[in-house]
């Protein structure tokens, strides 16, 4: 199985944007077709503007792009999302030979976009992979946090917004480690979710969401896919105790991710390693691993193109 990962560096939303939309207007349909209701545009606005009141601005011009598509408005706030086939994923901080961030991500090559975004939303510079038109499976900003998702192993649905959503609004407006774990204590979460977050200092926190339980937002460098109180599953047990173990050194411990033990190839259960992504807050930058290959990209030295990435099936 092949999977073209695209670089696309457009500062403020225009065509690449626009396709996008258009490109996921049948998926949102259907996807939205599973909801209990649809929130209306003036719903959406007005519960952007109250949690992320920065993002108002491109939520209108984003909205523009939509047209009169309830779903698809929906959709790009990540108001109130139906279920999805979760992801998996593993992600460890380190702070030798310097900050670093790794993560696996876990899911099937055809339910990703497979786009690395650099942005100049809301004057603020994010570089990540983008999911959703709008959101972000992880990512970096030019204050010097990364930030990175994983599925929280429960299947609980409720109100609030989509983690990718969550994800980019924490690296549009956080500078540090703090302000990342203020967004992440007062905003409202659609799903069950684990977050790692690391700022330039090496300052890692973890934080648990869910629709049904306060937020959980601690120190920590590490998450993989079960929260506190609940049996996990042995898989994720194994990985989360696999990057616990790992030496405090990410390029030591890079192997790992990318060919070892936390490694997955379950593609024919939907969850297999998509790429293995380094972030280092202190350069905003970050290189994407494959077994054949790495792809290194920063806010200041960007590389747009396409890489192919074969996945054995």
């Amino acid at each position: 199985m092949e999977k073209l990962f695209r670089a696309v560096d457009e500062p403020q939303p225009d065509a690449f944007i626009r396709q996008s939309v258009e490109v996921g207007r049948a998926f949102v349909a259907d996807w939205y077709a599973k909801a209990e209701r649809i929130p209306d545009p003036e719903e959406c606005r007005r519960r952007v503007s109250e949690h992320m009141p920065e993002m108002l601005d491109l939520f209108d011009r984003m909205a523009g792009f939509a047209g009169d598509n309830p779903a698809m408005i929906a959709a790009l706030a990540g108001i109130d999302p139906p279920p999805l086939i979760p992801a998996g994923c593993t992600v460890r901080a380190f702070t030798q030979p310097r900050p670093t961030m790794l993560r696996n991500y876990d899911f099937h090559p055809d339910a990703t976009s497979a786009v690395i975004l650099r942005t100049e939303w809301s004057g603020r510079h994010v570089l990540g992979m983008s999911e959703g038109v709008s959101g972000l499976l992880d990512g970096v900003n030019d204050a010097g946090v990364a930030a990175a998702l994983t599925f929280g192993g429960r299947h609980v649905y409720g109100s609030g917004f989509g983690i990718v959503q969550i994800i980019r609004y924490l690296l549009q407006v956080a500078s540090d480690a703090k302000d990342a774990a203020d967004v992440l204590r007062w905003m409202p979460c659609a799903w069950s979710h684990n977050v790692l977050v690391q700022d330039r200092s090496g300052k890692a926190i973890r934080a648990e969401l869910a629709p049904d339980r306060e937020p959980l937002v601690i120190d920590g460098n590490v998450v993989a896919n079960h929260q506190a109180e609940v049996e996990p599953r042995p898989d994720s047990a194994r990985r989360l105790g696999v990057a616990c173990a790992l030496v405090e050194d990410a390029e030591a411990a890079r192997a790992v991710f990318v060919e070892g033990d936390l490694r997955k190839e379950d593609f024919d259960e939907w969850l297999g390693t998509l790429y293995t992504a380094e972030y280092v807050p202190g350069e905003s930058a970050v290189t994407f691993h494959w077994r054949n290959g790495s792809w290194v990209q920063s806010l200041t030295r960007f590389e747009p193109g396409e890489r192919r990435v074969v996945y054995p099936v």
